[in-house]
């Protein structure tokens, strides 16, 4: 059964969209500190005080002050308009150092984040084709004020692969931060998180959302195994390239859906699948709402699709990003909180329940 429009509804009636739906990469590993100032150096977490509260998502550094992202990270998720800059901060911390007390529907003391290299933004640029709903165009940029610490050298900045490969099974890497408990909205990691993922059959993907059948701005992936997937969670999807000096930045993640029958919290089976918004169709506007050239961002290294990325060896993992239950690593909520996920689920179930279809 396809994914029907009336569960998209659903979701805005519930006031969800990317603020209000838990974001997890569960069965991932943490990437280790060298990879993290290494080849992921470009990556960073962005903290929100959206309607809810306090909660953080992910960006990559395209330049040394324009932040790549989705736009529901940073858009408010009735009016799909920009966030104020001064709720948002960019950087490259520890959540769990920085967000670990940060539930219940409280913000975030951005002072505290501002203190460790944190900046807010000095400028939104949603797409204006972006629709919370139709989840179309999810894409945004931020202008920072000025560089963050360390945002030079090798891998400091994401180079932009605008055609990537579309063949079953090619396989990616996606990354991203989020809180590493299901029941504790405030249990945020200290480490980015990353799992491995392989791209769908035309057939499953369309199945599951219909849409993607006539989209030419989205890569449609499944789990790698069926212990580890993005869970609705924010993220971007990666690939190393074939020289292994650098990754290239293949998408940004959209949405994940589900046909009927599989529950949100069995995330990792079959019949799920992740939609990642890509870039080629994005060159122009990017050029429009930054001052870069095309040639500043997108990648000229070639990627081969056929084998996974390389393990991270794992060595910075620390008490705080523990395996929990049951030996999954559950990381939630980029711009919403945990607590919110029950009364959403709850309508998106009945949608569902009616149109044969499920939003994670």
């Amino acid at each position: 059964m396809k994914l029907a429009t009336v569960v998209l509804a659903a979701m805005a009636a519930a006031g969800s969209g990317a603020m209000g739906l838990e974001k997890r990469i569960v069965g991932g590993s943490a990437v280790s500190d060298s990879a993290a100032a290494g080849q992921y150096a470009f990556v960073t977490n962005i903290i929100v005080n959206g309607r809810d509260g306090a909660a953080a998502c992910t960006g990559a550094l395209i330049s040394s002050t324009v932040v790549l992202t989705s736009a529901s990270c940073v858009a408010d998720p009735v009016s799909n308009k920009p966030l104020v800059v001064s709720r948002i901060a960019v950087g490259r911390g520890n959540l769990a150092a920085l967000l670990g007390g940060s539930s219940g529907g409280g913000d975030a003391d951005l002072s505290k984040a501002e203190a460790a290299g944190y900046v807010s933004p000095q400028s939104i640029a949603v797409h204006p084709g972006y629709d919370s709903v139709a989840h179309s165009d999810n894409i945004a940029v931020l202008t920072l004020p000025r560089a963050l610490a360390n945002s030079t050298g090798d891998g400091a900045v994401a180079k932009l692969i605008t055609k990537p490969s579309t063949a079953a099974k090619a396989a990616y890497t996606a990354v991203g931060w989020g809180t590493t408990s299901a029941s504790d909205a405030s249990a945020y990691p200290s480490h980015l998180q990353r799992v491995q993922l392989t791209v769908g059959a035309n057939s499953t993907c369309t199945d599951i959302w219909a849409p993607y059948a006539s989209l030419t701005n989205t890569l449609c992936l499944v789990p790698a195994k069926s212990s580890a997937n993005v869970c609705s969670g924010d993220g971007l999807l990666v690939k190393q390239a074939s020289d292994k000096k650098s990754v290239g930045l293949a998408g940004i993640l959209n949405m994940v859906a589900a046909k009927k029958d599989v529950p949100a919290e069995k995330c990792t089976e079959d019949g799920v699948a992740d939609f990642f918004t890509t870039f080629g169709n994005y060159l122009g506007w990017l050029t429009q709402v930054t001052p870069l050239n095309e040639t500043d961002f997108v990648a000229t290294a070639s990627f081969s699709y056929n084998t996974p990325d390389p393990a991270d060896d794992g060595s910075s993992k620390s008490a705080g990003d523990d395996e929990d239950d049951g030996g999954k690593l559950d990381s939630a909520s980029d711009s919403g909180v945990a607590g919110r996920r029950i009364s959403v689920l709850a309508a998106l179930a009945a949608a569902a329940a009616a149109a044969g279809g499920a939003m994670l």
